[in-house]
């Protein structure tokens, strides 16, 4: 982009569609992960065989966000 675009770009006004919408609500993307069920002991449980549409051996839970590792 030349540097007369850039200009022409700043000095023009900013369309509706481009301007932010304070109102427009923001979706919140939750990421899941599918994990071995544990029970009070800290045990795998077993998949139940009276319930087949239902998997009792694997919960959904939230991934953790991980923080990126300091550099030395």
């Amino acid at each position: 982009m030349s540097w007369f675009k850039k200009f022409i770009k700043f000095i023009t006004p900013l369309s509706s569609d481009e301007l932010p919408n304070p109102l427009k609500q923001k979706e919140k993307v939750v990421e899941t992960e599918l994990v071995r069920a544990r029970n009070n002991k800290g045990r795998y449980v077993a998949d139940d065989i009276n319930t087949p549409d239902v998997n009792e051996a694997y919960t959904t839970v939230k991934k953790k966000r991980g923080r990126p590792r300091k550099k030395k």
